[in-house]
């Protein structure tokens, strides 16, 4: 993820120093600025799954839920779900 930041970072230098230089709209610079696009678009890629729990994960949540289910009354299940999902 580092080199793929570090990309990122290149290229965006990349676009400026062709935009000031050959202009922001030339076909240069609007062909970096597409890269530019496919790498923050890899980047937000990768983060989501990172971010996207594993199966393991939405077991274990799915069993507490039911745990929780069991022993609270519907009202409270519904407080704490919503609650449990901000986070």
């Amino acid at each position: 993820m580092d080199k793929l930041l570090l990309d990122i970072h290149l290229k965006r230098e990349e676009m400026i120093a062709s935009g000031l230089e050959s202009g922001f709209s030339s076909s240069e610079t609007l062909q970096i600025s597409q890269e530019l696009d496919m790498l923050i678009l890899k980047y937000q890629k990768y983060k989501e799954q990172l971010d996207k729990p594993s199966s393991f994960q939405t077991v274990i949540n799915l069993d507490f839920l039911k745990k929780l289910k069991a022993q609270l009354s519907k009202t409270s299940i519904v407080v704490v779900v919503l609650s449990y999902l901000h986070y």
